[in-house]
């Protein structure tokens, strides 16, 4: 379901961080503070846990956070990031999600992208563990992520 680990991380240009799942900010953060990139967007800005307040509270300064206030799927997150890449003359960066919403980011992002932008991707650790067996939760998550990676699969074919 999920891509083990992140991908080799390269510095970039900014860090695009998904909304949706509490761990992704902090952990953005951690690489925005490791030097990766000097930029942090924040997509679906007004959802809890990636507001500009809570990166500003996490020691973002307020220069470096762009948001992005309008997605409301990771399609969305893609189509609306990568307007602002544009927008901000940014050639490179690196996608911020959760470890079981990473295929689905990447088949997103390397889709709406093409080679347009250079991605890297990061993926936060979440509660998902299969190691131990699948709880009531994360069969769940499990079964969402691939009816949406199917419906993704046939939606991206448009673009």
């Amino acid at each position: 379901m999920f891509i083990e680990d992140s991908e080799d991380v390269q510095p970039a240009d900014a860090l695009i961080v998904l909304s949706g799942e509490s761990n992704r900010l902090p952990y953005a953060v951690d690489l925005f503070n490791q030097g990766l990139a000097d930029s942090i967007i924040l997509t679906n800005s007004t959802e809890k846990g990636v507001t500009r307040e809570d990166a500003e509270n996490l020691g973002v300064p307020s220069d470096a956070i762009i948001e992005e206030t309008e997605a409301e799927s990771t399609l969305d997150n893609a189509v609306l990031s990568e307007e602002i890449m544009f927008k901000y003359d940014f050639t490179s960066a690196i996608v911020v999600t959760s470890d079981y919403h990473s295929r689905r980011t990447k088949m997103t992002f390397d889709k709406i992208y093409e080679d347009s932008i250079d991605l890297s991707y990061a993926f936060a650790p979440s509660f998902f563990d299969a190691s131990d067996g699948l709880n009531e939760r994360e069969q769940k998550m499990t079964f969402s992520e691939y009816v949406k990676y199917i419906a993704y699969s046939v939606r991206l074919l448009t673009y």
